[in-house]
């Protein structure tokens, strides 16, 4: 007996199971019909599942009795209405029998002068429950558009007769990223948010074709991870159909975020729009395409003593940070400075600066830890001169603020790591030496009712510039700040 070890052959079926190719199951197909139909062998016979389990649920199945290994009495056959459609070279099916065994799977094709055939076997280890088995024939040379397909449940011999149950024989689709065959993709060639379709398959099972049989391992995680360039930030699985995940391969970026459909406890993974925990460093790249809550997060980063530059997906306030406060971009003032506008929590995505981080809490890989954070979609651009960066660049031309909030154009080698923020002055706007502190702009008492023009900047009570003056369009109904003054428009 060639024994075949697999891994627990759990099918992941999701929303797009449907990518599949169904060639036959109990529920709406039947024996013998035209194009595709079991044939008359080993007495075939639609019965009620005898066992509903997580692997197969379903009602009917397809019930058999092989008394032998040979062709005559000991497979059951059917014809397959399209061969083009086997581009995947991958067949599945479901099978439940009393006894441990290979299970071999025989393909007819013409190649030419007349019928030619292509065999692989897997191991069925379920002793009297379902089982789901795949067959790779993408070893067994080149055929094309088979037109039958044999099942033989076992390749040992045995005296006696064996019942077999038989479901869901399908044709696997090709797995895909964003539209394109994984085979056709080039390494190194995958960034930022990408998305996953078909079927993706880790296992192994033997060529029967040549002697002694030939191990056949298959592994699409693998494959992609050579596709992945470290600027991928987010993998979206949801909808595949998928066999002994590998999701380590995904995490060439250690930023990068996978949206599944199923758990596979690794830091990173969304399901159902939660992830119990994810894990970020300052390093690398991060960019998320839609929101998620995370019962666990920590985010590796240095942390200077005093004042700090930062940008997170999701809310803080100063405790977190180990910081006595924070604060957000205000304005450019008339002095040469930038304005920072003090606050008691800032919002996911919005650019800041903390304030007093004391020695003790400072250093190079400090791990910052953070409970039940709801992550928000990154933003393409920021719109304010402070300007938070998610993914480590150069800093050439560049503004940081150093611990003192002194501010300091970077050189050409200079960069910036994710995480963190930089000012960038308007053109022709003077270069600011330093930040300040302005009051809260909800803070400002003044009050004043206008309906004419002022040749100052308007900006809302948020601190976000809205028009270069009063005069240059019109406004909603609010109040807004003019010359550090509320002002009400009606």
């Amino acid at each position: 007996m060639k024994k075949i070890t697999l891994t627990a052959l759990a099918l992941m079926a999701s929303a797009a199971s449907f990518a599949q190719t169904t060639l036959w199951n109990g529920e709406d197909k039947e024996l013998g019909t035209t194009g595709t139909g079991f044939w008359d062998r080993c007495t075939p016979e639609v019965v009620e599942n005898p066992t509903k389990d997580a692997v197969n649920s379903s009602d009917k199945c397809l019930k058999f009795t092989i008394t032998g290994t040979n062709w005559d009495n000991g497979d059951v056959a059917m014809n397959i209405a399209d061969g083009n459609q086997f581009a995947s070279k991958r067949l599945s099916l479901k099978i439940k029998k009393a006894d441990r065994s290979n299970v071999k799977v025989q393909l007819t094709y013409n190649n030419g002068t007349g019928n030619a055939f292509k065999n692989v076997a897997a191991w069925y280890d379920g002793e009297g429950e379902w089982r789901t088995l795949y067959f790779d024939f993408s070893t067994n040379g080149e055929f094309s558009n088979p037109t039958e397909i044999a099942i033989y449940p076992t390749t040992d011999n045995f005296e006696g007769q064996k019942e077999v149950y038989i479901d869901d024989v399908q044709i696997e689709d090709l797995p895909t990223v964003g539209g394109v065959t994984l085979n056709n993709v080039t390494d190194g060639s995958l960034n930022g948010n990408i998305k996953l379709a078909g079927t993706w398959l880790k296992g192994e099972c033997q060529n029967v074709d040549v002697d002694p049989w030939q191990k056949v391992e298959y592994n699409d995680f693998v494959k992609v991870n050579a596709k992945l360039s470290d600027a991928v930030t987010s993998v979206d699985m949801r909808g595949t159909v998928t066999k002994d995940v590998d999701v380590n391969q995904f995490f060439k970026n250690p930023n990068t975020i996978v949206y599944a459909d199923g758990d596979y406890n690794h830091a990173n993974v969304v399901v159902g729009g939660n992830a119990a925990n994810v894990e970020l460093t300052d390093a690398n790249a991060f960019a998320i395409p839609e929101n998620f809550t995370a019962a666990s997060v920590k985010l590796t980063r240095t942390l200077r003593e005093g004042i700090n530059s930062f940008v997170l997906p999701f809310g803080v306030n100063p405790d977190e940070l180990g910081a006595t406060e924070l604060a957000t971009y205000y304005n450019k003032s008339e002095g040469n400075d930038v304005a920072f506008v003090k606050k008691d929590k800032v919002e996911a995505n919005v650019p800041f600066i903390t304030c007093n981080v004391a020695a003790d809490k400072a250093g190079e890989d400090i791990a910052l830890n953070f409970t039940d954070k709801g992550f928000v979609a990154t933003p393409a651009t920021f719109d304010e001169a402070f300007k938070g960066v998610y993914a480590p660049r150069n800093a050439n031309g560049l503004y940081g603020i150093d611990n003192n909030g002194k501010l300091h154009k970077g050189g050409e080698t200079a960069t910036i790591n994710a995480f963190h923020a930089f000012y960038q002055p308007a053109v022709g706007q003077e270069v600011a030496a330093a930040i300040s502190f302005t009051s809260e702009v909800t803070g400002i008492s003044a009050v004043t009712t206008t309906s004419s023009a002022a040749a100052t900047v308007v900006y809302d009570l948020s601190g976000r510039r809205v028009a270069d003056s009063l005069a240059a369009g019109r406004l909603a109904k609010g109040i807004y700040v003019v010359g550090g003054k509320k002002v009400a428009v009606k």
